[in-house]
């Protein structure tokens, strides 16, 4: 009797796992990577998925994107300098001339914001066959419509911006960015003012790269970087015994769980509890306990210097 390859698992002969994958978008940041052994070593590649990204960087894409117009607007507060030192005193100016009354850096990161962010709008709007913006309009609005506009696009848009095929689109970018492009990519250099306008040929795979780009060009420049992963010093993994446990932190910054570097194994915050309890247990089975140093005649116990 006949069976369907997809009902028939021995029918499968590897073309349904295969045909059709590619690594994912984010290379060696890949979220959700792929171990392969090469030469006695165990190598980590991207994971293979039919689309642009894994699953694990579509919904790291998403969550960048859902959090783009609060990191925009506080981009947007630090514009204004005057309410920075409002309160704090006489300003002192250590130029002759008079001081920008605004931050260029911030300007500079909030137009960048609404460039990229309306050019994918764009080329969302084509695909989804929805009303096209006329010039006119567009330049009318102000930053807070741009936005939320080009937000709601592309959030209610999003698998199919990420599957955009590759097109031509404008860029602004720094000489220093612009040294590195490969030779003969068309734009215009404004050596005076320190930018370039190029064009690039960029798919749905640099859309989501460049919204993780905008994220967490936001979170550095607010000093919003998280701080390093703290190293859960002497717990072995329960999976492979390497203590190369590291601590996980959810949204809000808390104790959500651990990590493995070695074996990738990953525990929440009840199986790392779990997992600590069975260290404990046995070295308390085998009667050692803790003990305090004593104090010499001649510690200074007062500032605990032996």
């Amino acid at each position: 009797m006949s069976a369907w390859i997809h009902s028939d698992p021995n029918a499968d002969d590897g073309y349904w796992r295969d045909h059709g994958m590619r690594e994912c978008a984010r290379a060696d940041r890949c979220a959700a990577p792929r171990t392969e052994t090469a030469n006695g070593r165990t190598v980590y590649l991207p994971a293979l998925t039919p689309r642009a990204f894994c699953l694990a960087d579509h919904a790291a894409i998403a969550r960048a994107l859902d959090a783009l117009p609060a990191l925009y607007v506080r981009v947007h507060q630090a514009i204004d300098k005057t309410f920075a030192v409002a309160g704090v005193g006489p300003v002192v100016a250590m130029s002759k001339t008079a001081p920008v009354p605004v931050s260029l850096p911030a300007d500079e990161l909030a137009r960048h914001i609404l460039a990229v962010l309306t050019s994918w709008e764009e080329r969302v709007r084509v695909v989804a066959r929805l009303a096209p913006l006329s010039t006119g309009a567009s330049r009318r609005r102000r930053d807070g419509v741009i936005l939320t506009q080009a937000w709601t696009v592309l959030a209610a848009h999003l698998d199919a911006l990420l599957a955009l095929p590759a097109e031509p689109m404008a860029r602004t970018v720094s000489l220093r960015d612009a040294a590195a492009l490969p030779p003969g990519t068309p734009g215009l250099v404004h050596h005076a003012a320190g930018y370039a306008d190029v064009l690039l040929t960029l798919s749905g795979a640099d859309a989501g790269l460049e919204i993780l780009a905008l994220a967490a060009r936001c979170r550095s420049f607010l000093t919003d970087t998280p701080a390093s992963r703290r190293h859960m010093s002497g717990v072995p993994c329960g999976a492979c015994g390497y203590t190369e446990l590291y601590e996980v932190l959810d949204g809000d910054g808390q104790h959500a769980g651990a990590s493995c570097d070695a074996c990738r194994a990953g525990y929440d915050a009840d199986a790392y509890k779990a997992l600590t309890i069975d260290q404990v247990t046995p070295i308390r089975a085998s009667g050692a306990r803790r003990r305090a140093l004593r104090s010499a005649s001649r510690d200074d116990v007062l500032s605990r210097r032996a």
